[in-house]
């Protein structure tokens, strides 16, 4: 590893010319044979060898090869999502549509889901992908994990609203709760679930990664609105209907995604309405604040209580499109159900083991040629409690020294062939001449299998 000065920067691509552009066959074989071994047990990826100092070009020719290599190691036939189904018109026998659900398994759970391909015109690729989450939520005397007829009546909900209100272009997954004992679409299972579908239907659906979306009615408006801003780099839009949470659901984290709220103007139970309606204040201060940040709309319905038109949000939404490099970010660091999230967007926290409520807030500048950062520690505590009602910590800001990051860098958000100054907290902490490698390209693909988001450079920083 290149090392600057001072000694707080780390640079991981090291400037070697490649013996070649592309990958040969026998670089090929020792990156599919990384792949396919589990990524607890994987060797560092530099014992590879395999080159660097790439062009833009080149990169883009070896993301292309390796992206290959990674939908290989994950055959559409042994995964319980299968192929790209069928059109709505075309699964239809004699006029009708006969609606069956498949099965996901997560670990110790059984998640039922249907999916729905809405299309007008056959398209080979870019087909918006949109993450339905019915209404309902928790009974802890059910019977069964699927025995509670209100869920699975929520569930057939969201599949007519698919079928014939929800924006006609796109595949809709409408997932059913997995245990109806547990409920709570923020729960661990299922954020494991949102990224084994958005992963799966990019590879194999023909879905743009830069058109995923996630919406949901009452809980499921819940779940939307705790669940967009913990992983709000895998979405383009969110939309909540027919809910509201608190504060401590982060707003600041929406900073790059679209955001809206439709709620019944007499939709009073649990505080719903006032809870959208201060969720956006918030937002309004921030986008005012950042005026290039925070595209956000909530439309209060009059005359409605906790039923709604339910046709409004998501065509709003569906109109967004995902910055994969968003040149600012704004990252409010916290468990959700004892989890947290390594990455956000081009920023990585090294420690997965960490603690506390932490801010991390990148801006890269192109044209000079600089990335600054605020790294803080908010709270060296965090409230595992229900997040529906969290308000908003009280907060002490501290630097989070000593600490680990790594920036996930492509031509898409700087110029990776000039000298990259690089300040944190205020501080110049050095420069780096980057170099795309491809190293780089393969440990991040197969971390994340999204191209679009593919860091052709990674920059390891240590927080003064």
């Amino acid at each position: 590893m290149l090392r600057t000065a001072p000694c707080f920067l780390l640079a991981v691509c090291l400037l070697v010319s490649p013996a070649r552009a592309r990958l040969s066959p026998q670089q090929l074989d020792a990156v599919k044979g990384w792949i396919a071994t589990d990524a607890a047990e994987r060797p560092d990826i530099e014992t590879l060898n395999l080159p660097d100092g790439l062009t833009r070009e080149e990169a883009q020719e070896v993301t292309e090869q390796v992206w290959s290599l990674i939908k290989e190691a994950h055959p559409v036939g042994q995964s319980p999502l299968g192929p790209l189904p069928k059109t709505v018109q075309e699964s239809k026998q004699n006029g009708k549509l006969d609606v069956e659900a498949s099965v996901l398994p997560l670990g110790e759970h059984n998640m039922p889901y249907v999916t729905l391909r809405r299309e007008q015109q056959t398209l080979d690729a870019g087909r918006p992908l949109f993450l339905c989450l019915h209404g309902g939520g928790q009974n802890g005397k059910a019977k069964g994990p699927h025995s509670w007829p209100i869920n699975s009546r929520e569930m057939q909900a969201q599949i007519q609203l698919s079928l014939g209100v929800y924006p006609s272009e796109g595949i809709y997954w409408i997932p059913r709760m997995a245990d109806d004992r547990l409920g709570r679409w923020w729960h661990y299972h299922n954020q494991q679930a949102i990224d084994q579908v958005i992963d799966h239907a990019i590879m194999h659906w023909g879905v743009d990664p830069n058109r995923v979306y996630l919406l949901g009615i009452s809980e499921g408006g819940y779940g939307t609105d705790i669940l967009t801003p913990f992983m709000a780099d895998r979405f383009a839009g969110g939309c909540a209907m027919a809910a509201g949470v608190g504060l401590g659901n982060p707003p600041a984290n929406l900073r790059n995604v679209a955001f809206r709220t439709d709620v019944g103007a007499q939709d009073n139970m649990f505080d719903r309405k006032g809870l959208a309606v201060a969720f956006h204040e918030e937002l309004d201060k921030l986008h005012e604040a950042d005026p290039e940040g925070y595209t956000h709309s909530i439309n209060v319905q009059k005359g409605r209580g906790h039923g709604i038109n339910y046709a409004l949000g998501p065509k709003w939404m569906a109109e967004h499109t995902r910055t994969p490099f968003p040149a600012k970010v704004v990252w409010v660091d916290k468990p959700l159900h004892k989890h947290r999230r390594d990455r956000f967007y081009w920023v990585q926290f090294n420690d997965s083991q960490r603690e506390g409520l932490n801010r991390v807030v990148g801006q890269a500048d192109r044209d000079a040629g600089k990335i600054a950062l605020a790294a803080e520690q908010l709270s060296p505590e965090t409230k595992d409690v229900h997040p529906t009602h969290l308000s908003e910590m009280a907060t002490d800001a501290k630097p989070l020294s000593g600490t680990s990051l790594t920036l996930l860098l492509s031509d898409e958000l700087v110029n990776l062939d000039q000298t990259i100054e690089i300040e944190v907290n205020g501080q110049a902490t050095g420069s780096v001449t980057p170099s795309r490698s491809a190293a780089d390209i393969v440990a991040s693909l197969a971390e994340r299998p999204d191209p679009t988001m593919a860091a052709t450079c990674r920059v390891e920083i240590e927080v003064p």
